[in-house]
């Protein structure tokens, strides 16, 4: 067989040009990346929240870009090959229908900013701070500290619980007083240990309050609300239970456990 050194010298020639189109892409793409970031660092009032997310937009805008340009030098009759695809077209789109179903719904999360980089959430039945979000999934590390990988179709169409949207949230205690103690000295007390702890946040539309909760086994139940920051969430729970547990015992009230009274029946 003769070999056409005219086609090798053009194949080599037209692959030589794909490869240094594809490495152009890249470089272009590490630019835009890399220049967008430093405006936003130095532009105020810019919170840039999806700076891997961002990385691989511009990466796969730019590969699309330059695969059109690489199959055009490739082949000059693009257009006639696309149309001769017939049937293998249908079957290569069944094929790749979930990657692309994740695909659109990883970039409708990113533009409505379903969730965002570092943001604590809960999606389905997993809880836990999103580490990355890609593309096709979203990379949730969980409060046990497991790393889940979940499909960007499951997240779009999941109804999501986010934990801190705002840097205050409500925090909660219950308390119980026995049914001998005094009601509304019991809430004054409550009151008052409320609005002088320290941790607390408050202003004119987050106010702590007490709410009578309900009439329990063995106790007159009582819930305090107050509104924290999110660094003080977790330790302000359990400073709260200190100060209450001193003061009730100091002011004589009782915190109740339920008891059990045995009759034993003689025969």
């Amino acid at each position: 067989m003769e070999i056409s050194w005219d086609a090798v010298i053009d194949w080599s020639i037209r692959i030589g040009i794909s490869i240094i189109i594809f490495i152009i892409a890249k470089i272009i793409g590490k630019v835009i990346h890399k220049s967008i970031i430093r405006v936003a660092q130095k532009t105020d009032g810019i919170n840039l929240q999806y700076k891997k997310t961002m990385k691989t937009l511009i990466n796969l805008a730019m590969n699309i870009i330059a695969a059109f340009i690489i199959i055009s030098v490739l082949f000059e009759d693009f257009g006639p090959m696309l149309a001769g695809l017939g049937v293998s077209g249908i079957v290569i789109g069944l094929a790749i229908k979930e990657p692309l179903g994740n695909l659109i719904a990883g970039i409708l999360i990113m533009l409505n900013k379903i969730v965002v980089e570092g943001e604590a959430v809960e999606i389905g039945s997993f809880s836990g701070a999103i580490e990355e979000l890609n593309l096709n999934h979203v990379k949730l590390k969980t409060w046990d500290g497991r790393m889940i990988d979940i499909p960007t179709m499951t997240v779009w169409t999941s109804s999501i619980i986010h934990y801190w949207p705002e840097d205050i949230r409500r925090n909660e205690i219950s308390v119980g007083i026995g049914y001998d103690d005094d009601i509304p000295k019991a809430m004054e007390l409550l009151n008052e240990i409320i609005n002088n702890f320290e941790m607390k946040y408050i202003d004119d539309d987050h106010q702590p309050i007490v709410l009578f909760q309900g009439y329990g086994a063995s106790s007159i139940d009582f819930v305090v609300r107050y509104w924290v920051k999110r660094p003080d969430f977790f330790s302000s729970k359990n400073e709260l239970a200190k100060i209450i547990k001193k003061e009730f015992d100091e002011k004589g009230f009782e915190i109740p456990f339920t008891q059990i009274d045995l009759h034993m029946k003689k025969e």
